[in-house]
């Protein structure tokens, strides 16, 4: 028994000193014991996986601040060097850089704010319609401008209780997520309606489509299909990371569905009716 425990004390000083590969066989003592070992298993894992994550959180985001950054500095260079003059054209390129670096701070604030629960929602009743009607007028020129067709159906009358700014901004990320991937002459649907106890919002698209393999890490923070191809289409990469969290944070939830590249995508909105 004491060898036993004594496994476990081990295994448990290298969890603290941050090496989680160490798992504790069962010491065929009994049931507690087993279940003790399966426990600390499960919780290893379960540390490596959130240790893992932050490290590649940590790595996408100085690669994320790495272009800005460099394209600021390389344009003041040229300028100190004479090459360039400080025009118009050059400031508007740092400004785009400055932006960028800009959102890609106040989402990574947004996100973390909305899973840890810290971020302030003002919550009241508006009809559903109204908030997909408001997102929809708000998105019609980026849509226009691309020519991909957004169409609405507006098939409920119910209200949520919600706010307002935050699940408008949920419904912009994804209708602008929606455009990223839907081609020239492609259609995006936004609908609202009701589904059981539950109050949806369902943006489909004639898009790209999402691989299965994909599918479970959209919402991931930086998490790109195709890495190069959606860095150049603009973005901070957690527009959906943070939409995740503020519809969770209003009680709901938010999901993909997709069968497959080619075949679009579609994301649902669920939210509790004001008057359940």
């Amino acid at each position: 028994m004491k060898r036993s425990i004594g496994q476990v004390a081990s295994a448990a000083s290298e969890v603290a000193a941050g090496r989680y590969d160490d798992r504790v066989a069962d010491p065929g003592l009994g049931v507690e014991f087993a279940t003790l070992a399966d426990s600390y298993n499960s919780l290893a894992q379960r540390l490596g996986n959130v240790e893992g994550i932050r490290r590649r959180m940590l790595a996408d985001l100085a690669h994320e601040m790495r272009t800005p950054l460099a394209t600021v500095e390389a344009h003041l260079e040229a300028v100190e060097d004479g090459v360039r003059s400080l025009d118009e054209d050059t400031l508007t390129v740092i400004r785009l850089s400055t932006r960028r670096l800009g959102r890609l701070a106040e989402d990574i604030a947004a996100v973390s704010q909305a899973e840890e629960g810290t971020l302030d929602i003002h919550r009241q009743a508006i009809e559903a319609s109204a908030l997909a009607s408001a997102a929809s007028e708000g998105a019609q020129d980026r849509f226009t401008a691309k020519g991909v067709h957004l169409g609405t159906h507006l098939n409920t009358h119910d209200s949520v209780l919600a706010d307002p700014d935050r699940i408008g901004q949920v419904l912009s990320n994804l209708l602008d997520n929606a455009l990223r991937h839907t081609p020239t002459g492609g259609s995006v649907t936004l609908g609202c309606r009701r589904h059981d106890r539950w109050v949806e919002f369902v943006i489909a698209d004639s898009g790209e489509g999402i691989a299965p393999e994909h599918l479970a890490h959209v919402f991931d923070r930086f998490y790109r299909v195709d890495t190069a191809r959606d860095r150049n289409r603009g973005g901070s990469g957690i527009g959906l990371s943070i939409s995740k969290a503020l519809v969770e944070a209003h009680g709901g939830t938010l999901t993909a569905l997709s069968s497959g590249p080619g075949h679009g995508a579609t994301f649902t909105v669920r939210l509790a009716p004001a008057n359940r």
